[in-house]
């Protein structure tokens, strides 16, 4: 179902600029890569109905260098049926929670697209703030596309921020 859901995306939005939908074999080792670090891949289903997901969220760290290995960049997708529903707010808020408990200090967004309002909406709720735009970086669909960049500093577990 992961697989489906983010062929849907490629497919259709411009959340992610890759073009044509990866394998079942490619998201299953890209969620290998994920899990193998110990990192978090989140799934959402209905307590009564755990075969349907309606949405997943994973967060990697932002680069393979020693230096970045508090900051994790977050990724939220959710299924064509669940959008506008809060499966992503959902998921982003414990994508954080469990960032939060392995000792992150900020996660960043790179959102596909500076039209996607229902993404930035999401993570600007969350508290993610603008920190920049890279622009015409991105082509899809025969236009050129936009990056945002968001980010949220993760307070340490027990603080009082």
């Amino acid at each position: 179902m992961v697989q489906l859901i983010y062929a849907h995306h490629v497919l259709t939005g411009t959340g992610t600029f890759e073009i044509e939908p990866p394998s079942l074999d490619e998201i299953g080792a890209r969620w290998g890569h994920v899990v193998q670090r110990g990192w978090p891949f989140l799934v959402a289903s209905p307590a009564d109905n755990l075969s349907r997901v309606m949405g997943f969220a994973y967060a990697t760290q932002y680069r393979d260098r020693a230096a970045y290995a508090k900051t994790f960049e977050v990724s939220i997708y959710s299924a064509p049926t669940t959008m506008r529903q809060g499966v992503g707010a959902l998921l982003l808020r414990n994508l954080l929670g469990t960032l939060q408990t392995d000792g992150v200090r900020e996660a960043l967004a790179f959102i596909g697209d500076s039209y996607n309002a229902a993404s930035i909406g999401l993570h600007a709720k969350l508290g993610f703030r603008h920190v920049g735009t890279l622009t015409n970086v991105g082509e899809k669909f025969g236009r050129l596309l936009d990056v945002v960049v968001m980010q949220r500093s993760i307070p340490p577990l027990g603080s009082s921020t």
